[in-house]
């Protein structure tokens, strides 16, 4: 029998609807709704701590122990087709309340529901359970709402959001499942279901992102929302067919986490230029580097820092990663036939003094983003390059006029994400002389790096930091431009009016403690 804890122990009413954010409700002097009370078992109300109170048209007024959790918020929701208004109650309230209304030898017991620590806790699969052919979709919905599966993956998604994650990877294989955390831009794999629970566990995650179960053999997307630890945090989720069944990659972005310009890891000169190109009333400002390396973050400080009453300020996404207050936000829909361009053509019906366009891919896309700017708008965007100087040669090769190149850029700033030496296990060493010669670097330079520690999980890095090179245009630029110049020759001449490259801002930091030699060979290279 679970212990329940004396009314000493109880937090008052006030403090729980402070701690939650929700109305606290007394059940010992608040009478239950008896018809909606049958809309649950008792064991499942015992088990989530929970009881519904009353419903008002399609709202069900729902009191917890924790309103935190929201995956037992969604079960109700799930469950019962209503929306949910939570309530917090004290625990022993519950207990009695329950006890009230259940009346059975067994009603006074609470049963004990640990926390899964191990993966052997999950029951084993019916014969021919983890088949993908031939199952109903009835069936695959029954096999993703049993409990023990429930529990492991919101277990699962809270553990990844708690550890910093950015992406849960869920890949099946001959043998079973392979479930890997991205944390700071490494995977590091978890202990995972077994091959017979595979359907269960991806149709589970089908279920909560509203994708369709029975369809297996194309690719899909969907979103899901949710609080966790009292954040605000999305899932968007894509699902692949691979020669094993499905794999699911869910991006987990945290709301809270939107970062300014000051966060970014843009230092020194760097930071004033970028603060100088944002502040045109017209150009186009580009953001490049390989997937992965922050470049919509980026935009979204920048849109954060510019944004206010005076700015009309219109975006184009696919899929709109962050909502920010006083921007109109829009996304991609390529099946409706809305795509990049089509939605461009009809923003500047809108009258937008900035334009924000998630991804140039292609250069029609880039030819009307280019118009934008010279027409008066200030256009941000991402591309995919290696380098700031590489962007140029890249439009170049959209067929895009040299001259238009060279009279709506206003900037480009390339970078890298890179980890940070753990500030709890960081210690100086000295490298190898060898190595600060071939680095052309002072002998006595110090490096840093971390030991390993619990709060690293003994990687010796916690926590990433960008690296960055901004390209500022000038009239000298804008001339050598239209020659239709190599990469090397507008770097040469970006570097003669002080643009740091990736490599140089990285050794910065490795200067400073921030990060380690060791990441930035790994993410730059040395140029010339």
């Amino acid at each position: 029998m679970a212990e329940t804890p004396t009314p000493d122990e109880q937090e008052s009413g006030t403090a729980l609807e402070r701690k939650y954010g929700v109305p606290f409700v007394d059940l010992a002097n608040f009478r239950v709704d008896s018809e909606v009370l049958q809309m649950f078992p008792e064991q499942f109300m015992r088990s989530n701590k929970l009881i519904p109170l009353f419903r008002s048209g399609n709202t069900l007024a729902v009191a917890l122990v924790d309103p935190g959790e929201i995956f037992t918020v969604d079960e109700v929701r799930r469950t019962t087709g209503m929306e949910v208004e939570p309530m917090v109650c004290r625990e022993l309230d519950l207990y009695q309340a329950l006890n009230q209304y259940y009346t059975t030898p067994e009603a006074a017991d609470l049963p004990d529901e640990p926390e899964l620590t191990s993966l052997d806790d999950l029951p084993e699969a019916e014969e021919g359970v983890a088949a993908e052919q031939g199952l109903e979709p009835r069936k695959i919905e029954e096999m993703a709402s049993e409990a023990p599966v429930v529990r492991w993956v919101n277990q699962m998604i809270i553990r990844a959001v708690r550890e910093r994650a950015s992406d849960i990877h869920i890949e099946p294989t001959r043998e079973g499942l392979n479930v890997r955390f991205r944390i700071d831009g490494i995977l590091h794999p978890i202990v995972a279901p077994k091959k017979a629970l595979q359907l269960a566990v991806v149709s589970r995650i089908k279920i909560m992102s509203r994708m369709n179960i029975a369809e297996k053999r194309v690719p899909q997307d969907g979103r899901y929302g949710a609080i966790v630890d009292g954040r605000e945090i999305d899932f968007r989720v894509s699902t692949f067919p691979s020669t094993y069944g499905e794999t699911v990659v869910m991006r987990i972005l945290d709301r809270m986490r939107l970062l300014s310009l000051d966060d970014l890891g843009l230092i020194g000169d760097r930071l004033g230029t970028m603060r100088e190109m944002i502040a045109k009333p017209h150009g186009v400002i580009l953001v490049t580097g390989p997937t992965g390396c922050g470049k919509s973050t980026t935009v979204y400080a920048v849109m954060g820092e510019i944004r206010g009453s005076d700015k009309n300020i219109i975006t184009i996404e696919d899929p709109v990663e962050y909502d920010i207050d006083k921007i109109c936000q829009s996304q991609v829909n390529e099946p409706a036939g809305y795509t990049y361009l089509r939605g461009l053509k009809h923003i500047l019906r809108q009258d937008p003094d900035v334009i924000m366009i998630g991804e140039i891919r292609d250069g029609e896309t880039a030819g009307v983003a280019i118009r934008a700017a010279l027409t008066g708008q200030l256009v941000f965007s991402t591309i995919h390059t290696n380098d700031a100087p590489g962007t140029v040669t890249r439009l170049i090769d959209m067929d895009i006029e040299p001259f238009l190149v060279a009279s709506a850029i206003e900037g480009i700033v390339a970078q890298r994400l890179l980890r940070k030496v753990c500030s709890k296990c960081k210690e100086p060493y000295d490298p190898p002389p060898a190595l600060l010669e071939e680095l052309e670097l002072e002998p006595k330079t110090k490096f840093y790096r971390g030991r390993g520690c619990d709060r690293c999980r003994n990687t010796g890095y916690h926590g990433r930091i960008g690296i960055f090179e901004v390209l500022k245009m000038n009239d000298r630029i804008r001339e050598l431009v239209v020659t239709r110049p190599p990469t090397s020759a507008v770097r040469a001449l970006a570097r003669e009016y002080g643009m740091k490259t990736l490599w140089d801002d990285g050794i910065e930091k490795v200067k400073t403690g921030i990060t380690s030699i060791e990441e930035v060979m790994r993410e730059a290279e040395q140029v010339e």
